[in-house]
């Protein structure tokens, strides 16, 4: 991928440097319409040509392009600095690399860099597409630092170097200027479009800062962050319209403990910087010090990678839409001067051109904060990486060995690690580590290096801590998911090692997996394989889309000295097999074993699943995740919208249907029609769940994931209680950490599974039922591994799945996340099990 991006960006470099000189034009010359104008807006394609045009009249910018994004377009990003030092990017580019890795360099080359280099800042805009603002404000913030030469203009471009991300959602820019453009003038101006502004994730795409599931986080990651190591790094946003007029941090407790105290002072001080730079121009209602804290890396990839990132969150307007508050309309906080907002916003009027005003102020004032301590930010970069490289105290390392329950998502863990800049090494003989001895192949990971801090925040489990509203008071609520630990998430053995061993070891650049293997036979019956890995699952979706014979074998067997478990795969042998076998093992990690005679006792013959899944208006980033886990892993199915399941005859194309994490009332009603235009409207409605019923009384499947559980339990009748419902926050609460299980491994649901089991749980129900099933329960103690749990008690002894028999079919209630934002590979299973399931007979 390095290589792709290096040909990509070289190719529009030259395209940039090589058009003749053009009039260097404002946005509002080459747009038509001032930036910020009511009910104006730039799309994708307008602010990439505009951005072209620049490059190619001002040598102060350079414009890259990376890659191209989920749905195809461009990723760009500009290159701003003085024209000397755009002559010197490659240098300063490896005085950067210097300062990120002391290890490369002595002292004084060290100092040499801190004297001679410049400030880094990115600054990435609009990520979340209908907080349009900022990419619309990235045009004019470019085009003042290509044509302007005033003092404060030079002293930026001078000691400064500029990476801005234009757009970090291209796509989703396009979707929402289509989307806006359309209703103009209409009842529905400004409204919420029906679909996720990210083809898969929504707002979620702001949540993928170690897990880099999607194009444009890798993109970002891998083509400019560890390119440049930035030193401060600006997110902007927007948020509701009647709180702060914006927020910057500092920001509130917790931080994550591994973040060095050094960035945490500078976001500080930077926050504040921003803050008494906006209020001195009269910019009323900038907040600092409340609601968002720095606990989790989805967030903060930066944190953890020498620099600061800086969020500034904007009050809305309706895309482009002005809207007017009066003062007394505020938020109460928004109303009152105090050490948090110096300067209240007075109400009114508040327009896009607002918007882009203030994140123009934001981002010009972290750019001067960065030029007048350009040496400060970079003695500081350097600094906390070599604490990072020097660090003596535990752990020494983290141990991950090659003999896993699923290799291949082990080895996807690692290369997680890679793309975060972490070094992995593979021992090349067997050694002894923290009183245990470990095998040649084993993997390390030494915490003295640059980014140990990163690895050691996701390889080790979380203690969020316990924060009360004032002395003696309840517990405060986390602000987000406050549990990342990848080993349980991906279900990874991995060791923590507290003090140094020996060891002749290799470091790796990119670790993949070795072929699988097909024990070829005379006279078999058929071929088996396990159930205990995702690479299990894409095999059996490949062979049996071809046609052939698969069954799972629904009790353990013996074959001459070999025992083979409940689960395992089994295809009959036909004419052709041995072919689509190999060349399922050449990239996955599956042991085909010949089978001489037919298994006896209990058997559950597959079929392909007719499988559906649920896409309702209110735009469900629930359903996007389902959609690319199934992807991911080879599922076909169909969306299925809610006309459809109102017209009925859901049989006739559906064996199995799944319901994401959608709430009763959104399932039911959807969005009213005077929110959206018609077409969008409405749920499944009291037809709808009619059909829904029908479909299960003759024989489908109703899968539901997480809260929608809710919706199954009232709407269907269940004799099954959420024994949390109804129960406050203070009595409650589980905001996103992982839990300990225990698993009915006999039912299909759980094959291959073992009997203890590491769930993500987030705000999730909890069962107590009288019917049915139960295949997982939480234990009657010591529930929680990672994150935090307020009310433990009320998980104990209750249950996580159920399968609950309806008619002729039954609903399956997976009361957890099972494929919580892509990450939750150790429980995607739950999911593939259930689906197949619901789809078979038993003999």
């Amino acid at each position: 991928m390095k290589k792709l991006i290096c040909r990509l960006s070289l190719g529009l470099i030259l395209t940039v440097l090589f058009c003749p000189a053009q009039e260097v034009l404002s946005p509002e010359g080459f747009l038509g319409f001032k930036v910020g104008t009511d009910r104006q807006l730039a799309d994708m394609h307008q602010i990439i040509a505009y951005f072209k045009r620049l490059a190619a009249s001002s040598e102060r910018l350079k414009l890259q392009e990376v890659g191209k994004t989920t749905l195809g377009n461009p990723f760009v990003f500009a290159v701003i600095t003085s024209v000397e030092n755009q002559a010197q990017l490659d240098k300063y580019k490896r005085y950067q690399h210097f300062l990120a890795d002391p290890r490369m360099v002595t002292e004084e080359k060290a100092e040499e860099a801190i004297q001679e280099g410049k400030s880094v800042v990115m600054i990435n805009c609009s990520i979340h597409a209908s907080e349009i603002g900022a990419c619309q404000m990235s045009m004019k913030l470019a085009y003042d630092l290509a044509v302007n030469d005033d003092a404060e203009t030079r002293e930026i471009l001078d000691n400064v170097i500029l990476l801005l991300v234009p757009m970090h959602n291209p796509d989703g820019i396009q979707m929402v200027v289509d989307w806006y453009k359309k209703y103009v003038g209409t009842e529905f101006e400004g409204c919420r479009m029906p679909w996720l502004y990210h083809k898969y994730v929504g707002h979620d795409n702001n949540r993928d800062w170690y897990m880099f599931t999607q194009v444009e986080s890798r993109l970002t990651i891998i083509g400019i962050h560890n390119v440049w190591h930035p030193q401060i790094v600006v997110d902007m946003h927007q948020m509701g319209s009647r709180g702060a007029r914006i927020f910057v941090p500092p920001y509130v407790d917790p931080y994550e403990p591994n973040i060095d105290p050094i960035l945490q002072q500078q976001v500080a001080v930077m926050g504040t910087f921003i803050a008494a730079e906006m209020t001195a121009e009269g910019k009323g209602g900038v907040m600092h010090s409340l609601w968002f804290d720095a606990w989790t890396p989805a967030r903060a990839y930066h944190h953890y990678h020498g620099g600061i990132r800086i969020l500034t969150e904007v009050a809305s307007v309706d895309i482009a839409t002005p809207i007017d508050i009066p003062f007394n309309q505020l938020q109460g906080e928004a109303r009152q001067r105090s050490v948090k907002m110096a300067m209240p916003w007075e109400g009114g009027k508040w327009t896009l051109g607002d918007i882009v005003d203030y994140d123009y102020s934001a981002a010009m004032a972290a750019l001067t904060n960065a030029a007048r301590l350009r040496e400060n930010w970079l003695r500081n970069f350097y600094r906390i990486h070599k604490k990072a490289v020097t660090r003596t105290e535990p752990p020494f390392a983290f141990l991950v060995p090659q003999k896993q329950r699923d290799f291949s998502t082990a080895v996807k863990m690692l290369n997680i690690l890679r793309t975060g800049d972490v070094e992995v090494h593979r021992a090349k003989n067997p050694f002894e580590a923290g009183g245990k001895n470990y095998a040649e192949g084993t993997y390390i990971i030494y915490m003295a290096q640059p980014y140990g801090g990163f690895a050691k925040t996701l390889l080790e489990n979380q203690v969020y801590p316990e924060i009360r509203e004032y002395p003696g008071g309840p517990l405060k609520t986390p602000y987000d998911v406050v549990a990342h630990t990848l080993p349980l998430l991906m279900g990874v053995d991995v060791f923590r090692i507290d003090h140094p061993f020996s060891v002749k070891d290799e470091e790796l650049e990119e670790l993949s997996v070795p072929q699988g293997i097909v024990e070829v036979g005379d006279n078999l019956f058929g071929y088996a394989w396990g159930h205990e890995t995702n690479d299990h699952f894409i095999a059996l979706n490949r062979i049996i889309s071809k046609g052939y014979s698969v069954f799972w074998s629904g009790e353990p067997f013996t074959e001459e000295d070999r025992t083979f478990p409940a689960g395992t795969m089994i295809v009959k042998q036909q004419a052709g097999l041995e072919d689509v076998l190999e060349s399922a093992t050449r990239d996955l990690y599956v042991h085909f074993r010949g089978v001489k005679l037919e298994p006896e006792g209990k058997r559950y013959d597959l079929k392909p699943v007719r499988l559906g899944l649920y896409k309702s208006w209110t735009a469900s980033m629930d359903e996007g995740w389902t959609r690319w886990v199934l992807e991911q892993f080879e599922f076909p199915f169909l969306s299925v919208y809610d006309k459809d399941i109102r017209s009925g005859g859901l049989n006739k194309t559906f064996d199995v249907l799944i319901i994401p994490d959608i709430g009763e009332r959104a399932i039911m009603e959807g969005l009213s029609a005077g929110q959206v235009p018609p077409e969008y409207a409405g749920g499944i409605g009291e037809q709808g769940l009619l059909h829904l019923k029908e479909f299960v009384q003759n024989g489908g499947t109703l899968l539901t994931l997480n809260g929608a559980a809710g919706f199954a339990i009232q709407k269907f009748g269940l004799d099954v209680k959420d024994v949390t419902d109804g129960l406050s926050r203070r009595e409650f609460f589980i905001p996103g950490s992982i839990l300990r299980t225990k698993v009915d491994k006999t039912h299909p649901i759980a094959f291959g599974y073992s009997d203890k089991e590491a769930v993500f749980f987030r705000r999730s129900p909890v069962f107590e039922t009288a019917v049915g099933r139960s295949v997982m329960t939480y234990p009657s103690s010591e529930i929680l591994m990672s994150g935090w749990v307020n009310g433990e008690k009320h998980l104990a002894g209750h249950s996580g799945i159920i399968e609950v028999p309806v008619g002729q079919g039954k609903l399956i209630l997976l009361g957890f996340p099972v494929q919580y934002r892509g990450q939750a590979h150790a429980t995607f299973r739950f999911l593939f099990n259930a689906i197949y399931y619901g789809g078979l007979y038993s003999d």
